[in-house]
């Protein structure tokens, strides 16, 4: 009984440790030539991060959703996932954004159009430092699919730049 009081206290008095993740997929499209990059993460870890940079609430995925929440989404990604092929940094176009069943998380939607194809494509090094500046507990992990080859990377705030060698 005691042992049960104490840890009850303990876990009443200290802090809670958040623990906060993303989720990346680069899929090789072979017919079209293109990446396309699928993010998940929290709602509100993109909120908290994209309103701290804009003005206002953004209220993504709701009637009173901010107007200019796709640009400011674009603009945050087009700063902290950089991805380069062949040590050229690829630009991607911004595809949309998608709730989750679980009203938890979002899906947004990149793609890098035109890319070589596989044949031609060495190397491909990503730099993700996304919520990085907001939690230093912040995982991120890529899934990275070419044709049959898949890798799976972890970025944290020790080590956020990763290249994959074909």
């Amino acid at each position: 009984m005691a042992k049960s009081l104490i840890f009850l206290i303990l876990y009443t008095i200290l802090p809670f440790h958040d623990f906060h993740v993303s989720h990346t997929t680069l899929h090789y499209n072979k017919d079209q030539e293109s990446i396309e990059i699928t993010v998940r993460v929290a709602i509100d870890d993109l909120e908290k991060t994209l309103e701290t940079k804009s003005s206002g609430k953004l209220k993504l995925g709701s009637p009173k959703e901010n107007k200019s929440s796709d640009q400011y989404i674009k603009n945050y990604f087009d700063y902290h996932l950089k991805i380069s092929i062949n040590e050229k940094i690829a630009s991607y176009n911004w595809i949309g954004k998608e709730i989750a069943k679980d009203l938890h998380d979002i899906y947004l939607y990149f793609e890098i159009p035109d890319c070589n194809s596989m044949a031609n494509i060495e190397s491909i090094t990503i730099e993700n430092t996304l919520f990085l500046e907001r939690s230093h507990k912040q995982i991120n992990i890529v899934l990275v699919e070419f044709g049959v080859l898949t890798y799976n990377l972890n970025f944290t705030k020790d080590k956020n730049r990763e290249t994959i060698l074909f």
